[in-house]
């Protein structure tokens, strides 16, 4: 059976997190080097990002950090020019030649409408604050099989840029697993996993309406 729907994962997949990492920085009152410095060391240990945060300010609560800059008027919103420049027309494409196109990732409910105010076009937006799990949980992916109301597992493609969050468990939920190689985590856990076959991978979204489009030539 064809592929019918493609879901995405949204930081450094259609978000560039380049100035929320930044900003944090500027709060937490470090360089900007050294805050990007310590989420590679995090990312390459494994650990879940928010541990930087124990690295910058040991003994630190991130959600008291988070109201605190929120209360201060410092907190981050997402605007227009933090979109990579594929990921619209990417989107757009994808629903042009009929397929279904989904949102869903590790994500504070707030990114679902923060998404839709900036116009990003997708027939599903889920957070996993709202299904109230997160990746690499199966039960994530459950959920986006749910969501694709009546589609089997191999009839979705999920594409991110993680190999221990997106593609490796979308690809054991029987989904269709695409790696797309850039930001920080697609970079450092690539290299670290070079002898991993990890199947269809891309560098950019723009390659992703064609390599769809291969992939169903090869569907029975």
């Amino acid at each position: 059976m064809a592929l019918k729907a493609v879901f995405f994962d949204v930081g450094e997949t259609l978000v560039d997190e380049t100035r929320d990492w930044g900003e944090w920085a500027d709060y937490l009152g470090v360089t900007r080097l050294t805050l990007f410095a310590a989420l590679g060391a995090v990312i390459n240990r494994g650990q879940h990002h928010r541990e930087v945060f124990q690295l910058i300010r040991p003994g630190c609560d991130f959600a008291t950090l988070k109201a605190q800059r929120q209360a201060e008027g410092r907190a981050y919103a997402l605007q227009a020019v933090d979109l990579y420049p594929d990921a619209v027309p990417c989107l757009r494409e994808l629903q042009a030649r009929g397929m279904r196109v989904g949102i869903a990732g590790n994500q504070p409910a707030a990114i679902e409408d923060a998404l839709a105010s900036l116009g990003v076009p997708a027939d599903i937006v889920a957070s996993s604050q709202t299904w109230g799990v997160e990746k690499p949980s199966q039960a994530f992916f459950d959920k986006i099989i749910e969501a694709a109301e009546g589609m089997a597992s191999h009839e979705i493609a999920y594409v991110g840029d993680r190999l221990d969050n997106d593609v490796i468990p979308a690809a054991r939920a029987g989904m269709v697993g695409i790696f797309l190689r850039r930001g920080p985590w697609a970079v450092i856990q690539s290299s670290a996993q070079a002898d991993l076959n990890i199947g269809h991978t891309i560098s950019s979204l723009s390659e992703l309406p064609d390599l769809l489009a291969r992939l169903q030539e090869h569907v029975p």
